[in-house]
């Protein structure tokens, strides 16, 4: 299938962090979204490519940042979101073969089906199996079970020259671990999986920062406790979360500690811990509330348009320090920061810092250096990026010695001599933009030393940014997280994101500024049947239904309902095989008032 009006482009084009659209608008932009359905497909998109002189960028479902899928080059997006089937798994020996697009949701379902569990897997659930392993692959029980690339069999990549299939232990899978899409496509990923085990959450809750790093560097040294999964949340992460919770309930103003045990034998000694460390265990409510989180980061972006920050990984030993100076460096300058970092093993953790921004408002132009600053300041404390894509380009000495890049590079000239696969980024060698990044990131040591220059400025600018808007409309708070894409009816059927919440939103956001929209594109939002499931998963816990009655009224009125197209929609929904698993679902979630799912 081939995507290629303006608005079904900018739609594939989005990530969950965006970059500035001041950047963005000095870049080329996407001709076209192909979206390959097997391994001929994608052969015939490199010989499009090679007849057309474009590049292509590989997409899994956009739920990363960076602008890892942005275009630095005339390209083509290749969304390999339909190259999603489970194509065996074998549960004696507790692996499973599945193609590249797959999310990790519909994996984690299967398996549940089966009896059968994941080790590990990423926070944003919604994004793919493939994506995971070429832009982080660190997440939920690395502490136990480390990087994803530890539990991957094999990859078989595709490129335009040749196919072949890589084992964990030859030399050339590391090129395609963490290198997002520049080397060529993964197509299949054959993972390592395990039965379940019952596991139980811990919330502890300390007075400060240095008590609650000093509890995990003892749970670090401890040989009597194991958990598989260790977080820490500042008490302004928390804050913010209280803005889900219902007014009745709140997390307190304290630091938190979130861990997992799949051990129970080893509770007792986890308990002594928390009482010599002086720690409040919360209350099972709360606990199972911060638990479930886990799979939405960004839920605060109902209550703003835009979040700035940074996501590094850090010496574990280094996190109080980190932590006590980048609030030092908030406070300076009138920032909303908070701070959540997951423990990926004894010595790392991954430290995602994140404020609250306007991209409408000239603060937010000063706020893009403060997030540069962040970096600088982890670097103090021998951090480095935990992601490249085009922000990061400057910081490609924190991520690689000079080695180990010439080698990547090298690489890169081998098996894509013609530059095709996301080219002009950390291993293209050719890396213009990097210049005027690295400008930008140097003057923003200017602000990461807190000047006195720059503060009674920023506060000024700022304006207060520690108040919660809450008053965004529905397009505006959207997280662009692909929740809603996993469980929508209408995209089961047709395969195309403008018919999920996350589409159907830009749809309304566009014709807040222009009247003109394609009839074809109209009409595809009336295929909904306003099930909830989208509101269920919404990082930004919206209340959607409105918002769909709203849209299908205008467009009602500009191009009439198209009934025939509906009645067809249902048809085919009806003939689907997960038609009846739906039903189970929509009983469940509809049996219940649906606001009090956003509540503990």
């Amino acid at each position: 299938m081939i995507l290629d009006t303006d608005l079904e482009v900018n739609l594939y084009a989005k990530e969950t962090v965006e970059l500035p659209s001041i950047l963005k608008k000095l870049l080329p932009k996407i001709q076209s979204v192909y979206q390959p359905e097997n391994i001929q497909d994608l052969q015939d998109v490199f010989s499009y490519a090679r007849r057309n002189k474009l590049s292509i960028i590989p997409r899994g479902a956009g739920t990363s940042g960076m602008g890892g899928i942005t275009p630095l080059k005339k390209s083509i997006l290749t969304d390999l979101s339909h190259l999603n089937r489970i194509l065996h798994y074998d549960k004696k020996k507790k692996t499973i073969l599945v193609e590249s697009g797959l999310r990790w949701w519909e994996l984690k379902r299967f398996l549940k089906k089966h009896s059968l569990d994941l080790y590990t897997y990423p926070t944003s659930l919604f994004s793919t199996v493939g994506g995971w392993l070429a832009t982080g692959g660190c997440g939920v029980n690395s502490f136990k079970y480390g990087h994803i690339s530890n539990l991957v069999d094999s990859i078989e990549v595709v490129s335009p020259n040749k196919n072949k299939k890589l084992s964990r232990e030859n030399p050339e899978f590391k090129y395609f671990v963490g290198t997002e899409g520049q080397m060529g496509i993964v197509s299949k990923i054959e993972l390592k999986i395990r039965e379940p085990v019952r596991s139980k959450p811990y919330l502890i809750f300390f007075n400060t920062n240095k008590e609650a790093t000093a509890f995990l560097k003892e749970l670090m040294r401890s040989t009597d406790i194991q958990p598989i999964h260790i977080a820490y949340f500042d008490r302004n992460r928390l804050e913010h979360k209280n803005l889900l919770l219902n007014p009745k309930v709140s997390f307190p103003r304290l630091e938190g500690v979130l861990l997992v045990l799949e051990e129970f034998s080893t509770e007792k000694s986890l308990l002594n811990l928390i009482e010599k460390k002086r720690g409040i265990l919360a209350e099972d409510y709360l606990t199972a509330f911060l638990w479930n989180e886990r799979f939405f980061p960004f839920s605060i972006r109902r209550f703003h348009p835009s979040i700035l920050g940074s996501e590094i990984i850090l010496p574990s030993e280094n996190l109080e320090y980190f932590v006590t100076s980048t609030r030092k460096f908030a406070d300076n300058y009138g920032l909303s920061l908070s701070t959540e970092a997951t423990l990926i093993n004894k010595n790392e953790a991954v430290v995602f810092s994140l404020f609250p921004s306007h991209p409408k408002k000239i603060s937010h132009f000063f706020h893009l250096f403060l997030s540069y600053s962040l970096s600088h300041i982890a670097s103090k404390y021998k951090g480095k990026p935990y992601g490249i894509g085009i922000w990061n380009l400057p910081l490609l000495n924190k991520v690689f010695s000079q080695k180990n890049l010439r080698d990547y590079i090298n690489y890169k000239k081998e098996e894509d001599p013609l530059n095709v696969f996301n080219p002009a980024k950390s291993f293209s060698g050719d890396l213009k933009i990097k210049y005027a990044l690295r400008l930008a990131y140097l003057m923003s040591t200017l602000f990461s030393n807190s000047s006195s220059l720059f503060k009674p400025f920023s506060k000024i600018l700022n304006n207060h940014p520690g108040k919660m808007n809450g008053n965004l409309s529905a397009e505006e708070a959207c997280a662009n997280c692909g929740a809603c894409t996993v469980v929508c009816p209408a995209y089961l059927v047709n395969r195309n994101e403008i018919i999920t919440a996350k589409g159907k939103l830009l749809l309304l956001k566009h014709l807040k500024f222009s009247s003109r929209l394609p009839k074809v594109l109209a009409e595809k939002a009336f295929l909904c049947l306003h099930c909830h499931l989208c509101e269920h998963v919404c990082q930004s816990k919206l209340e959607l239904i409105p918002v769909w009655e709203k849209l299908e009224t205008l467009l009602e009125s500009k191009f009439g309902r198209p009934k025939e197209k509906i009645d067809e929609f249902i048809k085919l929904f009806e003939a689907h095989p997960e038609y009846d698993q739906f039903l189970d679902s929509f009983g469940n979630f509809s049996n219940n008032d649906f606001k009090d799912k956003h509540n503990v």
